[in-house]
C-alpha cells in the first residue's frame, strides 16, 4: 500500500461522522505522523502570495478617482465540508492582503455554495479573481485524483 493510499484511508476515518471522537482524533494524529515521515503527502495548496500592486501613499489614497473602483461577485458551487474552511480562510486572507472590502456568504446545503463579493481597486479585484480561479482549479484537480 502506498503512502497516499494509507493517508487517504486514515483521513477517511478521521472525517467519518460515524467514527467515535477518540478514533477520529487518533486518525488525525496518525495522518500528521504519516505526513511528517513523507512530506510529499501534504496538500500542496496554491500560494496565497499575490503580485505587488501599485499602492499609493495613504495621503494620496483618498484622491483616487471613482473610476478605479471595481466590484467582483461570483458563486462557487459544490464546495465539500472538507474544503469549505480552507476556501473561506484562503479567500479571506487574500482579500485582506489586497485591501478589498469582502463578503463571503455560505448556503450550507450539501454540498455548500459560497457567494463571494469584493469591492476595491480594479487591480486588486483582478488579482483576487486570479487567486480564486487557481484555488478552484486546484480543488477540482484534487477531486479528480481521488
Amino acid at each position: 500500500m502506498t503512502g497516499k493510499d494509507r493517508l487517504d484511508k486514515v483521513l477517511a476515518v478521521a472525517i467519518n461522522p460515524g467514527a467515535y471522537e477518540q478514533e477520529a482524533v487518533a486518525a488525525l494524529h496518525k495522518a500528521r505522523e504519516l505526513v511528517k515521515r513523507e512530506p510529499n503527502l501534504a496538500f500542496d495548496l496554491p500560494s496565497t502570495s499575490c503580485r505587488a500592486l501599485p499602492w499609493l501613499d495613504p495621503a494620496d489614497e483618498a484622491s483616487f478617482e471613482i473610476a478605479d473602483e471595481a466590484s467582483f461577485e461570483i458563486e462557487i458551487n459544490g464546495v465539500s465540508e472538507f474544503w469549505l474552511p480552507i476556501v473561506l480562510n484562503t479567500l479571506s486572507e487574500q482579500a485582506y492582503i489586497l485591501r478589498l472590502k469582502s463578503q463571503f456568504i455560505c448556503d450550507f446545503a450539501t454540498p455548500t455554495t459560497v457567494r463571494v463579493k469584493c469591492d476595491g481597486r480594479e487591480t486588486a479585484c483582478d488579482a483576487f479573481k486570479e487567486h480564486l480561479d487557481s484555488l478552484v482549479k486546484y480543488i477540482r484537480s484534487r477531486r479528480c485524483e481521488a
